[in-house]
């Protein structure tokens, strides 16, 4: 509603004009404050985070399933070394996911100074 609102200046006797507001119609839709740019670039950062989000997870519940099959592998060897190369395997993802993120944020900031924030709409 920004650009639909009118300033005028009403001469004051004392000092400097006053400003005086005037908003433009109640509940008009704002459509020309968007680009189709930014509703991609919202789209492809939604995307990314949903995509971090699952990697996270899967990461995790990898983790907590090599857990799970270390303390049931009852001393075998092959299963305790599956489940270590699990837990190994689990971690080394969680931080290629973690440094793929910052790498991220780190292009985008100096390309478009700012963070990767796909949630937060408006100006």
């Amino acid at each position: 509603m920004h650009l639909l609102s009118l300033t005028i200046y009403q001469p004051n006797q004392d000092s400097a004009p006053i400003p005086q507001s005037i908003q433009g119609v109640v509940g008009m839709p704002d459509i020309g404050s968007t680009a189709p740019a930014d509703a991609i670039a919202k789209i492809v950062g939604l995307g990314f985070e949903l995509l971090i989000l699952a990697a996270i997870i899967l990461s995790l519940f990898s983790l907590i399933l090599g857990a799970f099959n270390w303390i049931t592998s009852e001393g075998e060897k092959t299963r305790i070394g599956k489940a270590r190369d699990r837990i190994v395997y689990s971690l080394i993802g969680l931080i290629v996911v973690f440094l793929s993120f910052f790498i991220i944020n780190l292009i985008y900031y100096f390309f478009f100074k700012g963070n990767v924030h796909p949630f937060i709409y408006g100006n």
